[in-house]
């Protein structure tokens, strides 16, 4: 007995074996399926997976699932928690994103089974997944078109008996309702009660109930009976047996358009007056046009009316372009830019145009209006200043024309002449690779291909260098040149040379510097302000220019546009005397804006000359002192000889000699007190002259 239940036992998990195995096989014939080792290493997968991931079992076998993953999410904590809980014996089902071999991405719904021993143990993990990434796709991109439709019109939804279900925050904004105000209520609340009870209202809905959906404009009521024109769609939605289930409608509030309406038509008869205009039927076939039209064509309306447009079209404009241009309009897409037409006899006139799909209330277009104006001239010229900006051989400027990719299409002559490179050598090739070199500013070049990026119109300057590497500076203004959808066709390029330009300024600035070492130099503003000055001046010390220059100076200043002074310079530390010329500089209107003053430190000069001045002035003092000894004896014998004279005449004939000699002596007196005064005015003109020498008090504002 126990044999037989033993043998019955056997026998009942030989066939309970083979009915896993054939499920097994029918579960890999129809999904793509892999096994893992329990740390995630593959052991098998079928054909099926190996298809949908673009792999050989080859390139799998052996190594681990995280060659299906990005390497941010292999490296991810999820991840390894993903592994951790497989080993635990946790099943996984989901959508998971996985990599194939290509790169490509594939998302799969799958599910991974953890394979336990008897002990419990995970020692495998068997995944089987099917290929969802279609759908996946799809879904994303319908939620995404619902979304954006969602944010952009009012929308409503009703059961298939008219009751309003849901309604978003577009559709109640337009109604002036809330949403707790109209969810559960009928649609004929949006109507008036004649509409609602009229035959169409009921037809309106077994329209909807049959599964055909409305277009058109609708009168509605809002809220408190405000009337509303609404532009909408009321689109039945079906299950997955095909019966409508529900109605979504989308709304675009055209009320203000309704209210515009003869406000537009008087608008379209103004244009009509001021531009040309022609209609065609949606095939083409011209219906009218207006005087203007014909006019610029050179037709009567007889000769077009029941014609094609093509007529207007030249034979290398016919083809698959045409076609596609007339099922745009078709389609109710509406074209506007620049068309060159023909006109009667074969003139080619140029218009800018828009062929405007006209829609019945059903939303359908029936015919195309065309508005356009003449720019013949215009483009003409426009062409004619093209090829004046390209033909630039004549200019002694180096011009050079790139495609938007920076390679060369064109060089003219003056490029040749300054870069020693021929037409033949440069074409192809990037201009700055070709002539920038080891001192070429890499900052400059950086913001030259940062506006080149940027499609920008820009001006910079440039050492480059020639064919025999001989270096030389350019001024370069770069401007892009645009097709007619705005994208960047070329680069047209023109550069000067300005390397005797950039010497000279080199030099001028060496001596600037020069001069600014041996020199104090300092500015101020008009009203007087400080503004800068070199090292060797302080010009805050010095402050307004008022504390330097006293008003009369300033008018000397102004006047004459110069002014040279000896100041003493204002300063905290020991006195400065300056030999400064004061200078006006002017804008470029010729209009003065700021005042220049370059100063020579002549204090040891100065001091010299007061030191000069005061041994000179000493001298002056001992002479003075000499000149009145000297005085004063001339008045004492002039005393004396007067007394000699009185003494003489007292002694008559006996004292005549004597008095001969008094008279002599006083003569002599006179004459020395006049050589005395002259003297003293010497000396007086002399203390003047040092008195100037030594200059004026140490905190006078001018010498």
């Amino acid at each position: 007995m126990a044999g037989f239940f033993r043998h019955k036992s056997d026998h009942g998990t030989q066939a309970e074996l083979e009915l896993l195995q054939n499920s097994l096989s029918a579960i890999k014939n129809s999904n793509a399926v892999i096994e893992f080792a329990a740390d995630g290493t593959i052991l098998s997968a079928n054909g099926a997976f190996l298809k949908l991931m673009e792999f050989n079992l080859d390139e799998i076998e052996g190594k681990h699932h995280s060659i299906f993953l990005s390497k941010e999410d292999a490296s991810s904590s999820n991840y390894q928690k993903f592994w951790e809980d497989l080993r635990s014996g946790v099943h996984k089902s989901a959508e998971f994103k996985r990599i194939a071999k290509t790169g490509r991405e594939v998302w799969l719904q799958a599910s991974y089974s953890p394979v336990v021993d008897r002990s419990g143990h995970c020692v495998r993990v068997i995944k089987i997944a099917s290929d969802v990434t279609q759908a996946r796709l799809m879904n994303a991109d319908h939620s995404g078109q619902i979304a954006a439709i969602g944010r952009s019109q009012a929308v409503i939804e009703f059961s298939m008996d008219g009751i309003i279900l849901d309604a978003n925050e577009n559709f109640l904004s337009v109604m002036g309702y809330s949403a707790a105000e109209v969810i559960g209520r009928h649609h004929r609340i949006f109507v008036t009660p004649e509409d609602a009870s009229h035959p169409d209202y009921e037809k309106f809905w077994n329209t909807l109930r049959s599964g055909q959906h409305e277009v058109r404009e609708y009168k509605r009521l809002a809220k408190g009976g405000r009337e509303v024109w609404i532009q909408a769609s009321y689109n039945p939605i079906r299950d997955l047996n095909g019966k409508p289930v529900k109605v979504v409608k989308y709304a675009t509030d055209v009320t203000k358009a309704k209210l515009q309406a003869a406000d537009y038509a008087g608008q379209i008869a103004a244009i009509g007056k001021s531009q040309a205009v022609i209609e065609f039927n949606m095939n083409g076939t011209i219906i009218g046009a207006n005087d203007s039209f014909l006019q610029v064509m050179g037709y009567e309306a007889s000769e077009i009316v029941g014609r094609h447009h093509k007529m207007f079209m030249r034979e290398e404009d016919l083809g698959p372009t045409y076609e596609q241009f007339w099922l745009d309009l078709q389609a109710g897409k509406f074209s506007s830019r620049e068309y060159c037409r023909m006109a009667n006899g074969g003139r080619l006139v140029w218009i800018q145009a828009s062929y405007n799909p006209i829609f019945d209330m059903n939303g359908v277009p029936f015919k195309v209006v065309k508005y356009a104006t003449d720019i013949t001239q215009q483009v003409r010229q426009r062409e004619k200043f093209s090829l004046l900006s390209l033909v630039a051989d004549e200019t002694d400027n180096s011009v050079v024309i790139t495609d938007r990719h920076h390679r060369i299409i064109y060089v003219n002559n003056g490029f040749e002449r300054l870069t020693g490179y021929t037409l033949a050598e440069s074409i192809g090739k990037n201009p700055g690779k070709m002539l920038q070199g080891n001192n070429t500013s890499p900052d400059t070049v950086a913001r030259i291909r940062q506006k080149l990026a940027a499609g920008e119109a820009f001006y910079e300057e440039i050492l480059n260098y020639n064919k025999r590497g001989e270096p030389y500076w350019i001024s370069l203004a770069i401007n892009p040149v645009r097709a007619s959808d705005g994208s960047i066709e070329r680069f047209v390029s023109i550069q000067a040379n300005v390397t005797e330009t950039k010497k000279r300024s080199l030099e001028f600035n060496v001596k600037l510097e020069a001069i600014s070492q041996a020199n104090i130099i300092a500015e101020w503003s008009m009203a007087g302000e400080p503004i800068s000055t070199n090292k060797t001046a302080n010009v805050a010390s010095a402050g307004q220019l008022s504390f330097v220059l006293d008003e009369a100076s300033m008018r000397e200043l102004l006047s004459e546009g110069k002014l040279r002074r000896e100041l003493n310079w204002p300063s905290d530390g020991p006195v400065c005397w300056l030999e400064a010329s004061f200078s006006l500089i002017h804008d470029l209107e010729g209009q003065p804006e700021r005042i220049l003053m370059c100063g020579v430190d002549v204090t040891s000069k100065k001091a010299s000359a007061v030191n000069s001045a005061q041994a000179m002035s000493d001298m002056l003092g001992d002479i003075t002192r000499t000149v009145e000894t000297i005085s004063g004896f001339a008045r004492q014998t002039s005393l004396l000889a007067l007394n000699a004279g009185i003494e003489a005449a007292r002694a008559q004939d006996a004292g005549r000699g004597f008095a001969l000699i008094a008279g002599e002596i006083r003569k002599l007196a006179a004459s020395a007190g006049d050589a005395v005064t002259e003297i003293d005015a010497l000396i007086a003109a002399s203390h003047a002259k040092v008195e100037a020498m030594g200059g004026a008090s140490p905190r006078s504002k001018v010498a």
